[in-house]
C-alpha cells in the first residue's frame, strides 16, 4: 500500500535527521570545549535528538521484527504454542504501550511549559518523544499481527522500506517467515 511506503519512509527519515542531530550537537559540544567557547545549549539538543533517535529507532528495529527477544522458548514450542506465546506476549506489550502513551502524554504536557536548559525550546518535545513511540510501536505491532500472522508477529522480517543496499525483488527478505513475502508488510 503506498501509504504505508510513504510513512515507513517518513519515520525512516525523521528517525536518520534525529541521529545526524544527535551526532551534530555532540560534535558542536566537544569542538566548542576544546576551542575554549563552550555551546551551553548543545547536550540539550543532544538530548532532544537521542530521545527521539531511539524512539523512533525502535519502531524501526520492531518493524523488521530485529527488537531484543529471546529465541529459546519460541523455538522448542509447536506452532501452536508459539501463536499462544505470541498472543501472550501481545496481550502484556499492547496494554503497557498504552500505559506508556497515556502517562507520556501527561509527563509531556505537564512539562510543556519548562524550558530545555539554554536551549530556548520546551522540555515537552523531550517528553513526547515516549508517548509518540508508544503510539508508533503499537500501531507496528498490529501491522505485523494483521499481515504476518501470531506465528510470526515477532520473527526477523526485512519489509521494503525502500532503503538504500536492500533487494526490491517482490517476497525476498532475509529471514522471512514461511509462507510469507515482503509484500505482506505493506
Amino acid at each position: 500500500m503506498i501509504f504505508w511506503k510513504l510513512y515507513d519512509g517518513i519515520e525512516q527519515a525523521l528517525a536518520l535527521i534525529a541521529l545526524i542531530g544527535t551526532v551534530a550537537a555532540v560534535l558542536t559540544a566537544g569542538i566548542g570545549r576544546s576551542i575554549g567557547a563552550p555551546v551551553t545549549s548543545a547536550p540539550q539538543f543532544a538530548q532532544l535528538f537521542l530521545i527521539w533517535t531511539c524512539m523512533l529507532g525502535a519502531d524501526l528495529a520492531m518493524k523488521r521484527g530485529e527488537a531484543i527477544r529471546v529465541s529459546a522458548l519460541p523455538d522448542l514450542l509447536p506452532p501452536g504454542g508459539r501463536r499462544l506465546l505470541s498472543l501472550v506476549s501481545l496481550v502484556l506489550i499492547m496494554p503497557f504501550l498504552g500505559f506508556l502513551a497515556y502517562l507520556g502524554w501527561d509527563l509531556a504536557i505537564g512539562n510543556w511549559q519548562r524550558e530545555l536548559g539554554g536551549s530556548g525550546l520546551s522540555y515537552g518535545l523531550v517528553t513526547l518523544a515516549l508517548p509518540v513511540g508508544a503510539v508508533l510501536l503499537a500501531l507496528t505491532l498490529m501491522r505485523r499481527v494483521l499481515s504476518l500472522g501470531l506465528n510470526a508477529a515477532f520473527e526477523p522480517v526485512l519489509p521494503d522500506l525502500g532503503a538504500l543496499g536492500t533487494d526490491r525483488t517482490p517476497g525476498h527478505a532475509p529471514g522471512l517467515a514461511a509462507g510469507h513475502s515482503s509484500e505482506d508488510l505493506l
